[in-house]
C-alpha cells in the first residue's frame, strides 16, 4: 500500500513539473508568434533546469502534493493558485537579480502562470469529474436520497455521498425562497415540502434527509407525514462539529424519535432560583421510582440539595433508580413502603425529617382501575391523604402533587380519584401552614404502560398496532420537560388557591401518532392500523383545566396558573372516611357512588353513552 502510494505521489510530482516547463514553453511560443521573425526558443536550458527547481520548492510550500486528486476540492485549488502566481513572483524576481531578465520577455511572467494553473488544474478536475462519473454508473444499486436543507450540512452530506459512494442525491428542498432554481454541487434546489410524497414514488427515494441543524418539531412532522403510506424513511445528520467525514452508509445517520415529531420548542429556563431554593435541603420524592419520579430525582441531584429520600413499594423500581443516583455526591435514602401504610410513612418522615416533598406515586392505568376502584381509592386517594397529613404535622414547607388532565371532569375511577386527592390539598391548604402545590398536566412520552412502548412493540413485531378510537385524541410531553417545569413551579410566587397547569401544546390523534410511528420505521403499507374501540373509563378527548378555573400566564413560559375558589363540600370528611371503608371491603359499586358524591362531576362509564365505533 505504502509503495503504490509513493509511486502515485511520484506521478503527480513529474505531471506537475512537466507542466511548468510545458507552461513556459508555452509562454515563449504565444509570445513570439506575433514577430514575423521570431527568435530560436530553447526548449532545454540551464535557466529552464533553474525555473523547475525554483517552481518545485514552491509547490513543495504550499502543500501541493498532500491531496489526491480523487477528492480535489476548493482548498486545492487555492493552493495550485498561490503556487503558480507565487512562482511566478519568485522567478522574476530570481532573473531581475541574476541578469535583468535578459532573454524573458515581460509578457512571458504574466503569461506563465496563466497557462501553468489551467495545466496543473484541468488534469485534476477532469479526473475528479471522470471518477465521480464512474462511481455514479458502477452503483446503479445505491440508496436514493432526497434532502432538505441547503446549508453547511447539506454540502458536507453530497461532498461525503460523492466520495464514498454511499447514496445518490437526487434533488433539495428549502425554504429560502432565494435559493430556489439553484443547485448546490450539481444538484438542483427547490423550496416546496408538499412534492415530497410524489417526488418518493416518481425518484423511488429511499430516504429523506434532514440536513438542519436542530431541526423543529414542525418541518419533521411535515416531512413524516408527507412520506406516510410509503416505504420511504427519514433520517437526521449529524451537527457540523460531530460530522464523520467517513460516513459510509446512510443507514447510520440519526433516526427520527418519537420525543423529535412530537416534541415543541424548547424554552431557555432560569435554573438558578430552583437551585437557590432546593440547596442544602432534604427532599423525599414518593413514588421515586416510576418515569416522573426517577426523572425528579435525577434532576434534583444536580443541583446540591442535602438528602434525598426515595419511595417507592416497586422493589425493583427503587433499586434501580437508587443503584444510578448512588454514583452522586447526594447523600441518597431508598426506602420501600407504601403510602398506603400510614403508620409506615410517618416513621420514614421522622426519620428523613424532609423540607420538601414531591407526592408522585399513583396508580394511573385507566382501565384496569376501572375493575380496580378500591386499590386505586386507596393508593390515589388515602394515600396522599396520608403524604398531605404527614407534610401538615412535620411542619413541612411545601408539597407539591403530581396531578393528571384525567382529574378535570373526570370519566373514570383513575381521573376522579387524582381529583379527589387534588381537593384534599386544597382543603389541607386552608388549613396547614405547609405550601400544598398541585401541578397537573397530560400524557408524558414513554413512561410506564404509556401507548409510545407499546406501538413500538407491535411495530417491531409486524402489527397490527392496535388504536381504540380513529377521533381519540391526548396531549403528549416528555418526560424530563415535565420535571424541568414542576421544579420551575415550585418556586414560583403569588399562586396560592391555583393548580399550575403545563403548557402540552397541541392534542394529537392517537391514529395520527401510530401512522406516524409505522412511517418512521418505514414500514407504510406493511403494518395495519386496527380500531379495538374504547376501553372502560377512555375519553375521546382530555381537558387541562375546569371552565370555572381562570387560567393565567406565570412568569415562566409554558406553565400557567388556573385559579380556583375552595368550595367545602358539606360532610366532606364524613364522605371520605365512608368511601375508606368501602374500599377496604371491596364494596366497588358503593365506592363509585361515595366518590361521585365527592365529585359531581364525575361521570362513570355506566351513566354515559360511549361514542358508536365506526
Amino acid at each position: 500500500m505504502l509503495n503504490r502510494l509513493f509511486h502515485i505521489r511520484l506521478a503527480v510530482i513529474v505531471h506537475d513539473l512537466f507542466m511548468v516547463w510545458l507552461a513556459w514553453t508555452l509562454g515563449f511560443l504565444v509570445r513570439y508568434s506575433f514577430w514575423p521573425e521570431s527568435p530560436i526558443i530553447e526548449f532545454w536550458s540551464m535557466d529552464v533546469v533553474i525555473l523547475i527547481a525554483i517552481q518545485g520548492c514552491i509547490c513543495y510550500f504550499f502543500n501541493m502534493y498532500r491531496g489526491l486528486w480523487r477528492f480535489a476540492s476548493v482548498p486545492d485549488l487555492m493552493n495550485l493558485l498561490k503556487s503558480a502566481v507565487v512562482g511566478a513572483l519568485a522567478i522574476a524576481a530570481f532573473y531581475f537579480l541574476w541578469n535583468r531578465l535578459e532573454g524573458i520577455p515581460r509578457s512571458v511572467l504574466v503569461l506563465y502562470p496563466v497557462f501553468l494553473i489551467l495545466l496543473w488544474g484541468g488534469p485534476r478536475i477532469a479526473y475528479r469529474v471522470w471518477k465521480d462519473r464512474h462511481l455514479q454508473f458502477s452503483h446503479q444499486d445505491r440508496p436514493r436520497v432526497l434532502l432538505i436543507g441547503a446549508g453547511q450540512l447539506a454540502d458536507l452530506f453530497i461532498r461525503n455521498a460523492v466520495s464514498h459512494g454511499s447514496c445518490h442525491v437526487m434533488a433539495i428542498i428549502d425554504d429560502q425562497t432565494r435559493l430556489k432554481g439553484t443547485q448546490l454541487r450539481g444538484v438542483k434546489i427547490h423550496n416546496d415540502l408538499s412534492v415530497i410524497n410524489r417526488w418518493v414514488e416518481e425518484m423511488a427515494l429511499d430516504f429523506v434527509v434532514i440536513a438542519k441543524s436542530a431541526p423543529s418539531a414542525v418541518l419533521i412532522r411535515q416531512v413524516v407525514d408527507q412520506i406516510t403510506g410509503t416505504s420511504c424513511q427519514v433520517r437526521i445528520t449529524p451537527s457540523p462539529e460531530d460530522f464523520d467525514a467517513q460516513l459510509i452508509n446512510v443507514n447510520e445517520l440519526q433516526p427520527i424519535t418519537v420525543e423529535d415529531l412530537l416534541g415543541r420548542e424548547k424554552v431557555e429556563l432560569d435554573w438558578q432560583p430552583v437551585a437557590s431554593f432546593v440547596q442544602n435541603k432534604s427532599v423525599l420524592v414518593t413514588g421515586g421510582g416510576g418515569s416522573i419520579g426517577a426523572e425528579l430525582c435525577r434532576q434534583l441531584v444536580h443541583f446540591g440539595v442535602s438528602q434525598l429520600t426515595i419511595v417507592d413499594h416497586a422493589e425493583y423500581n427503587l433499586y434501580t433508580i437508587d443503584k444510578e443516583l448512588q454514583k452522586s455526591d447526594i447523600l441518597v435514602k431508598s426506602m420501600l413502603g407504601n403510602i398506603t401504610n400510614k403508620a409506615h410513612l410517618y416513621h420514614i418522615f421522622k426519620l428523613c425529617q424532609p423540607d420538601l416533598v414531591f407526592h408522585a406515586a399513583a396508580y394511573k392505568h385507566v382501565p384496569l382501575l376501572e375493575s380496580h376502584a378500591s386499590e386505586a381509592f386507596l393508593n390515589n386517594v388515602i394515600g396522599t391523604k396520608h403524604v398531605a397529613d404527614c407534610c401538615d404535622q412535620f411542619g413541612i414547607d411545601q408539597m407539591v402533587l403530581i396531578s393528571t388532565d384525567k382529574a378535570v371532569n373526570p370519566y373514570s375511577v383513575m381521573g376522579a380519584t387524582k381529583r379527589l386527592a387534588e381537593k384534599y390539598c386544597q382543603f389541607k391548604n386552608s388549613q396547614s401552614n405547609t405550601d400544598y402545590l398541585i401541578v397537573r398536566f397530560g400524557n408524558v412520552l414513554g413512561s410506564a404502560g404509556s401507548v409510545v412502548p407499546l406501538f413500538e412493540q407491535q411495530i417491531a413485531q409486524g402489527g397490527p398496532v392496535t388504536v381504540t378510537h380513529k377521533d381519540m385524541e391526548r396531549y403528549f410531553m416528555t418526560i424530563p420537560e415535565a420535571c424541568q417545569l414542576i421544579l420551575q413551579g415550585v418556586v414560583l410566587k403569588n399562586v396560592q388557591d391555583s393548580i399550575l397547569v403545563l403548557d402540552m401544546g397541541q392534542a394529537v390523534k392517537i391514529r395520527t401518532l401510530a401512522e406516524r410511528m409505522i412511517a418512521l420505521a418505514g414500514k407504510s403499507g406493511q403494518i395495519d392500523i386496527h380500531y379495538t374501540g374504547l376501553r372502560p373509563g377512555e375519553k375521546l378527548n382530555e381537558e387541562l383545566h375546569y371552565d370555572v378555573e381562570a387560567l393565567q400566564q406565570t412568569p415562566v413560559s409554558k406553565v400557567y396558573a388556573a385559579r380556583y375558589q375552595i368550595s367545602n363540600i358539606p360532610g366532606f370528611d364524613k364522605y371520605l372516611e365512608a368511601a375508606h371503608k368501602q374500599a377496604l371491603s371491596f364494596e366497588q359499586d358503593g365506592l363509585k357512588k361515595s366518590i361521585q358524591q365527592m365529585i359531581p362531576e364525575f361521570k362513570s362509564a355506566n351513566s354515559l353513552t360511549l361514542v358508536k365505533e365506526q
